[in-house]
């Protein structure tokens, strides 16, 4: 086992573990997957200015669409140069049940960069860390919630190391997918009246508004508990919207782990287009097991 885990790592590791759902009985017939829908073929639709039912309104849109490509960059607040990010990710992901994901991450917070890649499929979580083998000679290392807790004992203070990586991916993954950066909406108040411009595709409304970090971090976000702790008492977000109700691009005022005040802008694009998540090659996928093994 390695004795240190980087933080770009912990930024990606055991997003979405869910338990498989166990019944008995006779099974139900399995309903059709949910496929893709392109914009072109989603009837516009009048957006609300109330923010919780612009919320709910976008959050319903995007599950219909099913499919995005996503670019996320955190840059301090007050940064000496332009681009100077950090953390930059890219992702497409699927808004299935689970999710299922494909996720690059650049951490820009140490002396050199490290990138990490993530897939998530069926509950499953692959991840691998550029230049340094996971699991002996192989890339990737598989993770899931019921290996963590069998592994718990040999992992010793690594179990933990663990879950807290799998809180920190799933926080991203969560803000790809709108739930948490719509809470961000939904909590919030209006800066005036909603404005009309023109985004990367075509027109786009834009809605500005803040909302108070601590009703934020009520609902179990730690981001914003670091924003809170850090002293800022509301973030300023800005959301553009399509005429399709589907988000363009969504920025955030936010705080990272050590109390520095950063923006988060999501950006998002290829609606509705056709993807699929494809899992690392068996025999360069290795187990938590064959890590301690190995170790």
């Amino acid at each position: 086992m390695r004795t240190r885990v980087p933080r770009s790592a912990a930024l990606l590791a055991t997003a979405l573990l869910a338990t498989a759902c166990q019944g008995g009985g006779e099974e139900e017939p399995a309903e059709p997957e949910p496929s893709p829908v392109a914009p072109a073929e989603m009837d516009d639709v009048e957006l609300p200015d109330a923010p919780d039912e612009l919320a709910t309104l976008v959050q319903d849109r995007m599950q219909e669409a099913l499919s995005v490509e996503v670019t996320m960059t955190v840059e301090p607040e007050e940064a000496e140069e332009e681009g100077a990010s950090i953390e930059d990710v890219t992702m497409s992901l699927l808004l299935t049940d689970p999710p299922a994901a494909q996720m690059t991450t650049v951490d820009n917070s140490g002396d050199e960069p490290e990138t990490a890649h993530t897939v998530v499929s069926d509950g499953v979580v692959y991840m691998m860390l550029e230049g340094e083998p996971l699991v002996g000679e192989k890339d990737w290392m598989r993770l899931t919630a019921e290996e963590i807790d069998g592994a718990e004992e040999d992992l010793g203070p690594f179990a933990e190391i663990f879950r807290i990586m799998h809180k920190e991916v799933n926080a991203s993954l969560e803000q790809a997918a709108g739930s948490s950066s719509m809470d961000v909406v939904a909590l919030g108040e209006l800066d005036g009246g909603p404005e009309s411009d023109e985004g990367e595709n075509g027109p786009v409304t834009r809605f500005t508004g803040t909302t108070k970090t601590r009703d934020l971090a009520d609902k179990g976000n730690d981001d914003f508990k670091n924003a809170a702790d850090a002293g800022l008492d509301e973030v300023a977000w800005e959301l553009s919207v399509t005429p399709k109700g589907l988000p363009e691009e969504f920025t955030v005022q936010m705080a990272t782990p050590d109390g520095e005040e950063a923006v988060s802008t999501v950006h998002y694009s290829a609606w509705g287009e056709e993807l699929e998540v494809s899992t690392p090659p068996e025999d360069n996928t290795g187990t938590i097991q064959e890590s301690l093994d190995t170790a």
